[in-house]
Formats: C-alpha cells, sequence, structure tokens
C-alpha cells in the first residue's frame, strides 16, 4: 500500500490577487506515470476550502471549475488572477520515504460582465506535470558489476480556456468552457555499468507532444430566502475528447572513459503521430450557507481514465475519484473596528486516488487545507 500525504498552505488576496511568477519545480517518482503528476485545479479560494467548486458563486473571483458560475460576475469589475503555489509533499511507501518542496505555476485568468446575469471568462492553466528525477543503484552480477539507473522527466501540458456563463432564470444558470490542451513531455532513462568501463552504457529518450481541443458544460441552481441564508448546486460534465499525439524515441549507447561520455552510437530512432484518447469526467456538488457569513461545501469527481488511450505513457489507467468538503467563515465583513473580524477563514479536506496503478494498487491521497481572505 503506497500513500502521498500532503499538506497545503493557500493564502488567498480576497479582492486583489497578486503573485510572483514560478518555474515548476515538482519532483515526483509517480511523474514517470501516465501523463505525470495531475496538478491541482480550482482558484486559491476553492482550493483553501478543499477544492470545491460546484455550488461556489462569487461576483468577485472566477470559478472555472463551474462555468455557469461566470453569470455571477460584478457587473462593474474586471477579474484578473495571478497565482503560483507551494506545497510540501511526503510520499511513503515499502520502507521508504520521499519528500519535496514544489513551486509551480496555478493559474492566470481574467473575467469581465457582458451584462447583467452573463459573465465571459479567459485563463492558461498547468494541466499535468512530467518534472522527475530519480536515481538508484542495482547489484548486477559478476559480470556486469553495479548498474546505475537516472531517470529524469521535464516539461508538461496545459489549457487555454474560454468560458461563458448565463443566468436565464432567477434559479438557473448554464455555462461552458472550451479548451485548447498542449504541450510536451520528455523522458530520459540512462543504465549506466560503472564498474567497468569496457561496457556500454544505455540511454533511452522518448518525447511526446500534444494538441488538441476540448470543452465541458455545467449547470448550477440556486435557492435563496430573505435571510440571505442560500443552497446552490451544481453539476460539470467534460466529454472525452482526441488529441493529436507526436512521439520520438531514440535508443543510443555510449562509453565512459574515466570521466569523459564518449562514443555516442543510435540504435533505434522511431517517430510516431497518432491519436491519445482523454478521459471523460463528471463533478457534482452543493453549498449552503449565508451572504457574506458563512459558505459550506462538498464536492465529488469521478473521471473514467481506464478509458483512456495515451501512447507513450507508461503505467496502468484505472478510474479516479475524488472527494472534496470545506468551508469559509467571515465574523463581520463590513466590521469598521477589526480587520481580523472582516478576513475570511477557510479550511478543508481532501481525498483522492491515482489514475494509474502502482504494482497493481491505487495511490491515496488524502489533504488538509487552510486560507486566509485579506480584504483590501
Amino acid at each position: 500500500m503506497y500513500k502521498s500525504i500532503k499538506f497545503s498552505l493557500v493564502c488567498l488576496l480576497a479582492l486583489l490577487t497578486t503573485g510572483v511568477a514560478g518555474q515548476k519545480n515538482v519532483h515526483s517518482p509517480f511523474a514517470r506515470y501516465g501523463i505525470g503528476n495531475l496538478e491541482q485545479q480550482g482558484p486559491f479560494r476553492m482550493r483553501a476550502m478543499g477544492g470545491i467548486s460546484s455550488g461556489i458563486r462569487d461576483n468577485l473571483s472566477l470559478n472555472y471549475l463551474t462555468p455557469a458560475s461566470y453569470s455571477s460576475i460584478d457587473t462593474a469589475s474586471f477579474i484578473f488572477d495571478f497565482g503560483i503555489d507551494y506545497g510540501l509533499n511526503q510520499l511513503k511507501g515499502d520502507g521508504l520515504k520521499y519528500t519535496s518542496q514544489d513551486m509551480t505555476f496555478s493559474h492566470l485568468m481574467m473575467g469581465f460582465p457582458v451584462m447583467k446575469g452573463w459573465g465571459v471568462t479567459a485563463a492558461i492553466l498547468p494541466y499535468a506535470n512530467g518534472s522527475y528525477d530519480i536515481g538508484f543503484e542495482s547489484p548486477g552480477d559478476g559480470v556486469t558489476g553495479t548498474i546505475y539507473e537516472h531517470h529524469i522527466g521535464s516539461g508538461g501540458y496545459n489549457r487555454a480556456l474560454l468560458g461563458t456563463g448565463f443566468r436565464p432564470l432567477p434559479f438557473l444558470s448554464v455555462g461552458v468552457n472550451g479548451f485548447f490542451m498542449f504541450g510536451e513531455v520528455t523522458r530520459v532513462n540512462d543504465f549506466l555499468f560503472t564498474d567497468d568501463n569496457n561496457h556500454f552504457n544505455t540511454r533511452k529518450q522518448g518525447s511526446s507532444a500534444i494538441n488538441g481541443l476540448g470543452y465541458e458544460a455545467s449547470v448550477q441552481f440556486m435557492i435563496s430566502s430573505p435571510e440571505n441564508r442560500f443552497i446552490n448546486a451544481g453539476i460539470t460534465y467534460t466529454p472525452a475528447y482526441d488529441l493529436k499525439t507526436n512521439n520520438n524515441d531514440l535508443i543510443v549507447r555510449y562509453s565512459n572513459i574515466r570521466t569523459t561520455t564518449m562514443g555516442f552510437d543510435t540504435l533505434t530512432h522511431t517517430t510516431l503521430s497518432t491519436t491519445s484518447r482523454m478521459p471523460g469526467s463528471l463533478r457534482a456538488g452543493f453549498s449552503l450557507g449565508q451572504t457574506d457569513k458563512l459558505t459550506a461545501g462538498a464536492d465529488l469527481v469521478y473521471t473514467w481514465w481506464s478509458k483512456a488511450s495515451i501512447p507513450g505513457s507508461y503505467g496502468e489507467f484505472t478510474d479516479a475519484l475524488s472527494l472534496h468538503a470545506g468551508a469559509e467563515y467571515i465574523p463581520d465583513r463590513y466590521s469598521n473596528y477589526s480587520f481580523f473580524d472582516r478576513m475570511e477563514y477557510r479550511m478543508g479536506c481532501r481525498y483522492g486516488e491515482s489514475y494509474t496503478l502502482f504494482l497493481g494498487e491505487k495511490v491515496k491521497e488524502y489533504g488538509i487545507t487552510f486560507g486566509t481572505g485579506i480584504p483590501m
């Protein structure tokens, strides 16, 4: 049994989101499999609440996971949202422990109203990260001696998104996102004979570049009372979609003379243009509470990864389930006396399963999230 435990601290500037650009710096052995590590999705506010989104409507933030929510964008606002994400990750299994501190680009979004009850959002979002750096030795035999394996991955896949949401009825909102997925992941695997320079070392190198279009549609149902209490429910469905895929695979051998690498000899070099099939998914959930005071909710997400087909990827795909729950509390949003009473306090939790099997088992992920919104 493997477990992945993540604790994330997420801070949100409630009315003005700023950030500093950061390069991807995620190093996880699980990024070798499938299309890489799937990035955490959702804006900071929702992620601090465990990743809930289906029932969230906010006139001053963008909930791209549920495009029906765009209809709540304030008519007098233009929203720009940029962020980076920092996380401490710890992986355990079979007596081994792997820890890394990761900083990644989170999102770049902008949204604006067309008219009351109709909003538009555009965004660039990371989808999967293929970065890893793993090395280990195996004893070999009396002929070959020690073999050192070094596996390196780099690159990732992203989505450029354009969506709109419209509220045709007081209790109903509908929305759709169209997106373009693109990117490239490169994997390099070196097998080195460290005890004998007379043996040839082997390098297997492969890259996979993808691009293509997809869409997702959502609906939200809203009930409110004169006391500003509300109940929202939402569903978002993403159909399966195809991506153009170009794979480039190279196998070479080379020798080491003292500390110098020499004599690269190409054994095979193949290129393949094909099609990848990305899975469909369903997200459903609700939120309830009192406007400007309390919001609580839960989401369920199911993705049919077993129906995916991605040439050039490692591992066996399996359907994945994730559960999310969280809450936000504001003591007194309009307080004239206490800055801390105007702050937004958030916390949540989540459970998830890996979309690939490792030694025939799913990796379980448990997360605790918390954060604050600071009024500006």
